[in-house]
This record gives C-alpha cells, sequence and structure tokens, in this order.
C-alpha cells in the first residue's frame, strides 16, 4: 500500500503541474506534466501486479490491464496536439485501451444478466451524447461513435465483473474513465476552453488509478 499512495501523491504532484501549464497556456508545461502523471499510473499497475498476492485467475485480467494503460500511455501523448490526424490516433490508442480492458474483465469473468443489462443503461447516455455532437462531428463521426460504443461496452463489462466477484473498483474506475471523455468530446467538438482539461484531467487520471490498482482492492 505504501508503493500506491506514493505513486498517487507524485502523480497529483504532475497533475497539478500539468493543471498549471493548461490553465497558464504553457503547453510544454503541461505535456511534461501529463506524461508524467501517465508513467505514474504505469507505475501503479506493475508495482501492483508484482508485490500483491493476487488468484491465477486475475493474472491475465492484471496483463490486459496493463497493456490497456500502455495503450492509454500512447493515448496521452497524441492527444497532447491538437492535429485532425494525430488525434485519430490518440482516438485509435483509447479505442485498443478499452479493448484491452473489456478482455480484462471478461476473464474476471461477469455477470452476463447484469453486463447485458448495463449494455442497455448505457445505451441512453451514448445516444444523447451522440446527438449532442453530431452537428459537429464531420468526418470524424464514424470513428467517435465506434469509439462510443466500445467506452460504452467497456463500462457494462466493468459492471458484470463487479457484479461476479465483487471488484467494486472497476465500474468505479471504468465510469469515472467515461465521464472525463465527455470533456474530451466537448474540447474537441463543442467548446474548446481550458475547462475541459481542468474537470476531466483529474477525472481520467482518478478513472485510470481505480483501474490500475485492482490487486489491492481484492477480497
Amino acid at each position: 500500500m505504501q508503493h500506491f499512495i506514493s505513486a498517487v501523491i507524485v502523480m497529483a504532484f504532475f497533475l497539478l503541474m500539468c493543471l498549471y501549464g493548461e490553465y497558464n497556456k504553457k503547453p510544454w508545461i503541461r505535456a511534461i506534466g501529463k506524461m508524467m502523471a501517465s508513467n505514474c499510473f504505469l507505475y501503479i499497475a506493475f508495482s501492483a501486479y508484482w508485490l500483491y498476492d493476487i488468484p491465477d485467475s486475475l493474472h491475465i485480467t492484471m496483463i490486459w490491464i496493463i497493456v490497456g494503460l500502455v495503450c492509454s500511455w500512447w493515448g496521452d501523448l497524441f492527444l497532447l496536439s491538437r492535429n485532425s490526424v494525430i488525434f485519430i490516433l490518440g482516438l485509435a490508442s483509447f479505442l485498443l485501451a478499452h479493448v484491452c480492458y473489456i478482455i480484462a474483465f471478461f476473464f474476471a469473468q461477469v455477470d452476463w444478466s447484469l453486463t447485458i443489462s448495463a449494455m442497455g443503461v448505457s445505451l441512453v447516455p451514448a445516444i444523447a451524447i451522440g446527438f449532442w455532437l453530431n452537428p459537429n462531428l464531420g468526418n470524424m463521426r464514424i470513428p467517435v461513435y465506434m469509439y462510443m460504443i466500445i467506452i460504452s461496452c467497456m463500462v457494462s463489462f466493468a459492471i458484470g465483473a463487479w457484479g461476479y466477484g465483487g471488484l467494486w473498483n472497476l465500474p468505479l474506475g471504468a465510469l469515472i474513465f467515461y465521464a472525463s471523455d465527455i470533456f474530451v468530446a466537448r474540447d474537441r467538438f463543442k467548446t474548446p476552453d481550458k475547462w475541459n482539461f481542468l474537470i476531466g484531467g483529474p477525472l481520467y487520471f482518478l478513472g485510470q488509478v481505480f483501474l490500475a490498482s485492482t490487486p489491492l482492492w481484492i477480497n
């Protein structure tokens, strides 16, 4: 637990550095702070995997979560740019991250009735967000809709994994991640202002911390 607490404190420092750079329009400070904070959630995942005794059934789950976090690290790097082509790379990186998380939750085993029910419920916010973004998507419509489907499935599988094994951190992390992406969408397609990252950034890193630290919350 000491490694986890230390990593969270260091992450908070770099996140504050990133937020300072965002608020004061200092892109290099923002970039360094963001990528160092991303390094911290990778450290949390690797240290949790190696330092904690986890059931054999969850080893594969943690490996896939770590792969998802690595994809997210690349997504963080790509989204430092506002170039549309690089944004596609970032979107693809996070889409792959969510696919990895889905595989991870599948191997953790899920309550299928709860997972399917969660998928049905997730259609409501997905459709609402789709209508909200649609006028501004242009040629990004298909990639964005694909991403929305995958992240909705990721949240649903996280809820299903919680229903089966009691890993409450999974749906919490997934839902916080989902919420953070609303601010990414607002920044790219609706209102690009500093508040998107000032709110969405902390949510994103908090969500990743809950996923990365899964071994700590096993009963």
